[in-house]
């Protein structure tokens, strides 16, 4: 073999031994790069430290996890509809007089405290969590008059009295709604008006809520609502509507129950007389099965 063959033959053998160390070493990477590398461990998060307690009115603190403004809408009950009342019974009303309603007992029903609070939000504790409210005020703009507005607790029922406001077109609007302090259902008292309901006035065993509208630019109209309170093993059939009335001839001032199936109100029409309007007051009595 010549020369010159023999440096053809060792190029070749060298050109293809770099070959082959090249395919093995890109082999080896793409072995390497397919392997699974595990992530990072993932920091375990903090636990928050819950007292339980049958009634959670919550001047304090129970949690410590964050408030949040809004509740699962699966919890979200509305109550009052007119075309409900329609289909159910109505309120039969008599005269009474000053001395029988003064006879009844005034019984406290509902508790009333300043709670926690923190800038523009107040917090309301229920057993689940801990919520978030923006306070109501005159936010200029668009928002205007708008927010939360506390007014108490229902100790027997754990239920939290809270009416929220809203404008718009430069019409206020409110509406009131009960935040269950143990499963977090809010019941929403749809009102007969723009502006919201009065607070319920629960029956002697709380058996019933009541509650009113006056109407805005009326002297002696008004909407009773009466409420059955039921098993709260059914969140969603908890309060639901049972007997209404719609008068032309009173608002409601007052409303105290005698038992659990009677009330009687303290009406009133207003007259102008001498240059201002001037309430005179009527009361009426009703009972129901």
């Amino acid at each position: 073999m010549n020369r010159t063959n023999k440096r053809n033959n060792l190029f070749h053998i060298k050109w293809m031994s770099k070959i082959s160390i090249a395919i093995l070493l890109s082999f080896s990477f793409c072995s390497f790069a397919q392997q699974k590398i595990p992530p990072p461990p993932i920091p375990s998060s903090k636990k928050t430290n819950t007292i339980q307690s049958n009634d959670t009115t919550s001047k304090g603190s129970l949690t410590s996890e964050k408030p949040a403004l809004k509740t699962s809408r699966k919890q979200y009950v509305n109550i009052g509809y007119d075309e409900n009342y329609q289909k159910l019974p109505k309120l039969i009303f008599e005269t009474a007089d000053e001395a029988e309603f003064l006879s009844l007992e005034k019984k406290k029903y509902i508790e009333t405290f300043k709670p926690e609070g923190e800038g523009n939000y107040f917090y309301i504790q229920t057993r689940l969590k801990k919520h978030k409210f923006k306070k109501h005020n005159d936010y200029g703009g668009k928002l205007g008059w708008s927010g939360y507005e506390f007014s108490g607790y229902y100790p027997a029922t754990k239920l939290y009295a809270i009416t929220e406001h809203s404008t718009s077109e430069n019409i206020n609007f409110s509406q009131l709604f009960l935040l269950d302090s143990l499963n977090d259902y809010n019941y929403n008292i749809i009102s007969f008006g723009d502006a919201s309901v009065a607070l319920p006035v629960p029956s002697i065993n709380n058996k019933y809520f009541v509650y009113f509208y006056n109407a805005v630019y009326g002297h002696k109209n008004c909407d009773i609502g009466v409420l059955k309170i039921n098993d709260k093993s059914n969140p969603k059939t908890y309060l639901s509507e049972y007997a209404s009335y719609r008068s032309a001839d009173f608002a409601v001032e007052k409303i105290i129950w005698k038992t659990d199936n009677s009330f009687i109100v303290k009406g009133y029409e207003e007259v102008y007389e001498n240059n201002q309007w001037i309430k005179k007051y009527k009361y009426f009595k009703t009972e129901f099965k």
